[in-house]
């Protein structure tokens, strides 16, 4: 048989107070821990450290407020709920689910605008509050919440002036823009290298060199003739004649972003001006429970503040709190846009059309053709013993390279520590 010990507990005052270094408790004449549960022998049911006051003479100044009740000592009390003003703070104090003790009278004391409740605990009607189920084991609340930018943090509402936790969000990374390269200004140099080979294609005899002078516009060019008559080796220098290819030349291309990037602006601290700041506030007093949401407690939520409930490090909302929110206690941003820059131009193309002659000023054609980047240098076989004596050469197409960007990204670290999840609920109207 379980009974509820008083003064015949063995557990003196003084032995109280050495075990568990509180002050003296007060709670009128029959309160919780005055008469904790025992058995028919007298054995205490509940750790001894769930005992804070065995008896009313051990703590006649009233329960220790400056004591932590460990939470293996209440698992039927709401963690809102002071530990002397729950009536079955474990299934042991309430055997057979009937209460034998009564809270202190400060437990039911109420507020202007609150009624009691039947069951004897604080009741109200959430007048500029929002009614809410207390939390699941493991999460702090619910308390009164509030986001917004630090310029317009308002301080802790008058009834719940203690500021339990204030942290930042995860700054976003820098807006940094998009990094463009613009096309690449170049020309397209004409054929530089034109030699005459004594044998057909692809040559191997004797070689004259037929180039045009540095810097040539492509016009008519009568430099370096070589006459028909002209032997290389006992035959005519002139059998075929090989041209190489044009070549581009383009300067870098230049780099620019695309966008708004932000503006270069000292931060304030290192969280930067584009975070927001998150507050939980509570009380020392427990929530009242609300007489028109069975169940619920009462959590003031003046204006910009919402009813939530708190834990450390990152988790999954409880149900029926989905709207998570995370803080952390430190952030540190040092994230900076890398700059903006091209690689070498590439992917150009540019075709020429050449033309040789036998005469002086470029009347009698005897060969034309296109010579383009990127491929091998062509041999024209021509007539042996012909006469070339000017030359000319002019761009058909010259298409930009491109250039490829990089950079333009955000860079640098960005420290987030002391996670805390916050969790809040819609009120119940």
């Amino acid at each position: 048989m379980v009974r509820l010990a008083r003064a015949a507990l063995v557990l003196a005052a003084s032995a109280c107070l050495a075990a568990l270094t509180v002050p003296a408790c007060i709670i009128g004449s029959i309160t919780v821990g005055a008469d904790c549960p025992i058995d028919d022998d007298g054995n205490l049911l509940i750790p001894r450290e769930c005992c804070i006051c065995p008896s009313p003479e051990a703590c006649p100044n009233g329960f220790p407020k400056d004591v932590t009740v460990p939470d293996y000592c209440r698992p039927d009390c709401p963690e809102n709920i002071p530990y002397e003003c729950c009536e079955c703070p474990s299934p042991e104090w309430c055997p057979g689910g009937e209460i034998h003790v009564q809270v202190p009278d400060y437990c039911h004391s109420l507020d202007a605008g609150t009624d009691a409740g039947s069951d004897g605990s604080m009741s109200s009607l959430c007048t500029g509050g929002s009614c809410v189920t207390p939390g699941p084991a493991g999460w702090k609340g619910p308390m009164s919440f509030w986001q917004g930018w630090d310029i317009e943090a308002p301080t802790c509402p008058e009834d719940a002036p203690i500021l339990a936790f204030e942290g930042w969000t995860a700054p976003p990374p820098p807006s940094c823009g998009t990094c463009e390269c613009d096309a690449p200004e170049g020309t397209c140099t004409l054929p530089e290298t034109w030699t005459v080979d004594s044998q057909a294609c692809p040559g191997g005899g004797v070689k004259t060199n037929f180039d045009p002078p540095t810097n040539w516009d492509g016009t008519c060019n009568g430099d370096k003739s070589i006459l028909a008559d002209k032997l290389c080796g006992g035959v005519p220098c002139v059998r075929s004649i090989t041209i190489s290819p044009p070549v581009i030349e383009e300067l870098p291309c230049k780099a620019h972003l695309v966008g708004d990037p932000e503006p270069k602006v000292p931060k304030a601290w290192h969280g930067g001006p584009e975070v927001t700041l998150g507050r939980v506030c509570t009380s020392e007093s427990a929530l009242p429970k609300c007489t028109e949401a069975k169940g619920k407690v009462c959590v003031p939520t003046p204006p910009g503040f919402s009813s939530c409930l708190y834990r450390e490090g990152d988790h999954a909302c409880p149900e029926g709190w989905g709207e998570k929110v995370l803080l952390y206690g430190y952030v540190e941003d040092n994230r900076t846009c890398a700059e903006c820059e091209c690689s070498e131009p590439s992917g150009g193309f540019c075709n020429v059309k050449f033309r040789i002659f036998s005469d002086a000023a470029c009347n009698t054609e005897k060969e034309a053709a296109d010579v383009s980047t990127g491929m091998t240098a062509p041999c024209k076989d021509l007539m042996p013993g012909t006469q070339l004596s000017s030359k000319s050469a002019v761009v058909l197409e010259y298409t930009k390279g491109a250039c490829t960007p990089s950079s333009g990204n955000a860079e640098g670290e960005l420290v987030l520590l002391e996670p805390v999840t916050v969790c809040c609920s819609a009120p119940v109207t």
